[in-house]
């Protein structure tokens, strides 16, 4: 009897830490990093819990991560220092939402300068952790404009793909307000089914160009590792838009 006791806890113990490793594995986190020389406020927006959401029934919030202030039931902001990132950890709890630098997620401000919304917000969303039945995904939105530059990079794993033919891919990033068209991962100005412009939520914004095709979403089937959200410096004054007509 004491030969299977002890048996009988050498096993339980060898499949807890099989199963913590496990748990590690597959929990993917979200690092956001400001690679500009100033600081920045960082707002997050999170997914609410919806039980008919059979991906991310009861998505992580506020609750889970200290560090944010609040800014409504379903937003929290953060300061960033210069060269410095924040790691987002749900510990393997379903994670969903998007990311904005500067303000909240917004059509145009009016008398706002670039970065406070004069030509909108863009956003990097994200869904993190969802149910073994589906995907991971993440995009670039500028559906409500542009008022920064961000680059999405994934890191440690891989098996991200976007588009028709499931294109391999590690890295997207936005361009100027109508400059996002043949960018994989990224959603053009008003373009809310990424080909087409149906509801387009900022009226006082142009329309597109749309893309050719149904890129504007990256997936995957697997978890772990990062995926790493980077306020970028200002592009080159030469490929970016100079005004709005």
């Amino acid at each position: 009897m004491k030969t299977k006791i002890l048996l009988f806890i050498l096993v339980w113990s060898q499949a807890t830490a099989i199963f913590g490793q496990t748990v590690i594995a597959n929990n993917t986190k979200l690092l956001v990093t400001n690679d500009k020389n100033t600081w920045v406020e960082v707002y997050i927006t999170f997914a609410a819990q919806n039980k008919k959401n059979q991906c991310c029934a009861t998505p992580a919030g506020l609750a889970d991560f200290k560090f944010l202030k609040t800014v409504a039931p379903l937003m929290g902001k953060f300061k960033l220092g210069p060269k410095s990132s924040q790691v987002f950890d749900a510990k393997g709890k379903c994670f969903s939402g998007n990311i904005c630098f500067y303000i909240a997620p917004q059509c145009p401000v009016k008398g706002a300068d670039f970065n406070h919304g004069k030509n909108g917000t863009s956003i990097a969303e994200f869904t993190l952790n969802p149910s073994k039945t589906c995907q991971e995904t993440f995009d670039i939105s500028c559906v409500n404009g542009v008022n920064s530059f961000i680059k999405v990079i994934t890191a440690s794993t891989a098996g991200w793909v976007y588009g028709p033919n499931n294109t391999p891919i590690d890295t997207v990033y936005n361009k100027d307000l109508q400059q996002n068209a043949g960018l994989p991962g990224v959603y053009p100005v008003n373009c809310t089914t990424c080909t087409g412009t149906a509801n387009a939520p900022c009226p006082s914004l142009p329309k597109g160009p749309v893309q050719k095709q149904a890129i504007c979403n990256v997936q995957r089937s697997g978890r772990g590792g990062l995926v790493r959200v980077i306020l970028q410096n200002p592009m080159p004054a030469s490929s970016r838009s100079t005004a709005l007509k």
